[in-house]
C-alpha cells in the first residue's frame, strides 16, 4: 500500500508570535481533513494538519489563529498558577497579602483559612476602590460577586451588568485589584477586546499592562517582583 504524502512523518516544531510572545506550537500531520488545534494544562499547544498540507499552508493557518493560540496559552498557564493551595503559611509563617508577606498568625483568625482570608479581605475593599472608580468612569455595575475562579481574575456579563471579581487578587498588590475592576467594568461599555476596548483600558487605568504582568506570576513571584518598586496604586486597602 502507498503511504500518503506525510503519513509517518515525525512531529514538526513551528513558531507563533503575537503579542510579543513566541509560542512552539508541535503540529503533526494525520489522516484528518481539517487543521486542529488543542492546548494542554501545562499551556503546550499541538495542532493536527492533514497529510497534504504543505508547510506553508501549516504556517499560514498558525498565523490566522496567533490571537487564539495565545489567549488560550495564557489561561492555562493562569490556571496552573491558579490551583488551590494549602491553606497554610508559605514559609516561616508567612503568607502573600496585598502584595506583601504578612505573618499568618496575626492576619487569620482561628478556624480562618487562608481562601477564607482572601474573601474577608475583598469583601471589606472592593466597595470602596468599586465606587471610585465607577465615579471616575461614569458608569455603574448592577451587581457585583467574589468567586474563587480557576483561570479568570474577573468576569462580565454586560446584558445584565453583573461582574464577579476572583477572590484570589487579595494575594496581589492593589493595583492588580483596581486593573481587574476597571477592566470588566470597560466591558460594560466594550464587550469584545477590540481595539476600543484596550484605549479605553488605557485611558481609565494606564498602568494595566503594569498590572497584567504581574498577574502572569504567582502571588510569591509577585511579592519579590513587586519590592521596593513603585507601584501606581493606592496602599493595602486594609
Amino acid at each position: 500500500m502507498n503511504r500518503l504524502k506525510g503519513e509517518g512523518v515525525k512531529p514538526s516544531s513551528h513558531c507563533v508570535h503575537h503579542a510579543g510572545r513566541d509560542v512552539p506550537v508541535l503540529v503533526e500531520r494525520k489522516r484528518v481533513k481539517n487543521f486542529n488545534l488543542h492546548v494542554r494544562a501545562d499551556a503546550s499547544v499541538f495542532c493536527s494538519a492533514p497529510n497534504a498540507a504543505s508547510s506553508k499552508q501549516i504556517d499560514d493557518f498558525l498565523t490566522r489563529h496567533a490571537s487564539w493560540i495565545v489567549r488560550h496559552v495564557e489561561r492555562a498557564e493562569q490556571a496552573a498558577r491558579m490551583q488551590p493551595r494549602r491553606d497554610e503559611p508559605t514559609c516561616d509563617g508567612l503568607i502573600p497579602l496585598w502584595g506583601e508577606l504578612v505573618d499568618a498568625a496575626e492576619v487569620i483568625p482561628n478556624a480562618t483559612t487562608l481562601q477564607q482570608l482572601y474573601r474577608l479581605e475583598l469583601e471589606r475593599a472592593l466597595p470602596r476602590i468599586v465606587g471610585r472608580i465607577e465615579a471616575t468612569m461614569g458608569i455603574h455595575a448592577e451587581r457585583w460577586s467574589l468567586r474563587t475562579m480557576k483561570s479568570r481574575w474577573g468576569s462580565c456579563t454586560p446584558a445584565r451588568k453583573t461582574i464577579r471579581i476572583n477572590t484570589q487578587l487579595a494575594a496581589y498588590p492593589p493595583l492588580c485589584l483596581e486593573m481587574v475592576v476597571t477592566h470588566e467594568l470597560v466591558h460594560l461599555m466594550e464587550p469584545s477586546h477590540n481595539a476600543r476596548f484596550h484605549a479605553l483600558l488605557d485611558t481609565y487605568c494606564p498602568s494595566n499592562r503594569e498590572a497584567s504582568r504581574i498577574l502572569r506570576k504567582s502571588p510569591l513571584e509577585a511579592v519579590n517582583m513587586t519590592r521596593g518598586a513603585e507601584l501606581n496604586c493606592c496602599s493595602a486597602p486594609r
